[in-house]
């Protein structure tokens, strides 16, 4: 990467009107169905940005969004073109979910060879607290030339991961109640082995935005003791929550893997070993 994950909203409020700064609303939910919200964005977004909808840019098509992996060269490269990304763009990417559907952006873009993307720290909700300037008008990109290019070592289908499994520190990034799993349904819980860091301890609960590099680094040590010592591979339930954690990462320059799907491919196969952690 050329620069940090994050920008703070003070930053890219000095560089927003650059020509070669392209903002992108990723605001969506997962609460069923899950969707992007582009209602949200006509209600109010931040000047210039465009709209990207999580469901079709970036993501495989034809599959449940639980199950979708990260788009493939052809998809990627119509999403880039569609979006208007070219080359030499500082692409900045926010959301209003707690960087989850911002991260995931990230990530796929990085997957695909543009690392000059940054998620805005906070994201909307920390934008609009700091009371800095919102537009209702629509921006419309051009056609973007952005080529992708594979870049290897960003994430893992369930077959790599099987592969790499025994040799990492695997985390887990849901909550303590996904983690724990029901002890009325035996396919939840988690990947027997991860360690629960909720994508929230990485993030301040008043601000929203990403704890300090020293900070981050006590919650890791005291969730995921060996994670300095082992590759990190980071999970959720579908691939969302767990780049949070990724973001935590770079912050402090550490890298991890994205295992795509997360726990809800790795479930699917009902032979598959499922823990759970109830009292824990």
């Amino acid at each position: 990467m050329t620069q940090g994950p994050l920008i703070s909203a003070d930053d890219l409020n000095t560089v927003i009107d650059a020509p070669n700064v392209k903002v992108f609303d990723v605001r969506g939910t997962w609460a069923s169905p899950a969707r992007a919200l582009p209602d949200d964005y006509d209600a109010g977004h931040i000047p210039g940005a465009v709209f990207l909808d999580w469901t079709r840019h970036f993501i495989a098509q034809n599959v449940a969004p639980g199950l979708a992996p990260i788009a493939d060269e052809a998809e990627a490269r119509a999403s880039f073109a569609a979006l208007g990304i070219n080359e030499g763009d500082l692409v900045v990417l926010y959301d209003a979910s707690s960087h989850m559907h911002a991260g995931r952006i990230w990530l796929a873009m990085r997957h695909w060879g543009f690392d000059n993307v940054q998620v805005l720290d906070g994201g909307w909700t920390h934008w609009k607290n700091r009371r800095m300037q919102v537009s209702t008008a629509s921006a419309m990109p051009k056609t973007g030339s952005f080529v992708p290019k594979h870049v290897p070592g960003l994430k893992l289908d369930l077959e790599a991961f099987l592969t790499l499994q025994d040799d990492a520190c695997v985390i887990d990034a849901r909550g303590a109640a996904n983690y724990a799993g029901n002890a009325d349904d035996p396919r939840t819980g988690h990947i027997p082995g991860a360690l629960n860091v909720p994508f929230g301890a990485v993030l301040d609960p008043d601000s929203g935005t990403f704890l300090d590099a020293d900070t981050i680094v006590a919650v890791l040590d005291e969730r995921a003791p060996d994670w300095a010592s082992k590759p990190l591979t980071a999970s959720c339930g579908s691939g969302y929550a767990a780049t949070v954690v990724l973001l935590a990462l770079a912050k402090i320059k550490k890298t991890g893997i994205l295992f795509d799907g997360s726990f809800a491919v790795w479930k699917q196969d009902p032979d598959r070993p499922v823990a759970q952690s109830h009292g824990s």
